[in-house]
């Protein structure tokens, strides 16, 4: 697996569906599908933009779990 940075784990979600993986705060490895394209998440789960958006977080649509969850900018994050 390739190491990526935060913006270019954001740029790679914009684009699609991406494989990743990345180390949670508890030390184990999280496999994850995912992204933030909106043609690829269901409408009943599109954003609303009640929510402002934290630097410090990457957030992403996790189609294995078809929910919204995030990754902290300061965790590894590899592609798959």
């Amino acid at each position: 697996m390739n190491q990526i940075s935060a913006d270019e784990l954001r740029a790679n979600l914009r684009a699609g569906v991406l494989e990743f993986a990345f180390t949670k705060k508890d030390g184990t490895l999280r496999l994850a599908k995912g992204t933030t394209q909106l043609d690829q998440i269901p409408s009943a789960s599109h954003p609303t933009g009640a929510r402002a958006s934290s630097a410090n977080q990457v957030p992403f649509f996790d189609l294995e779990k078809q929910e919204w969850r995030s990754v902290s900018i300061l965790q590894e994050i590899y592609l798959r």
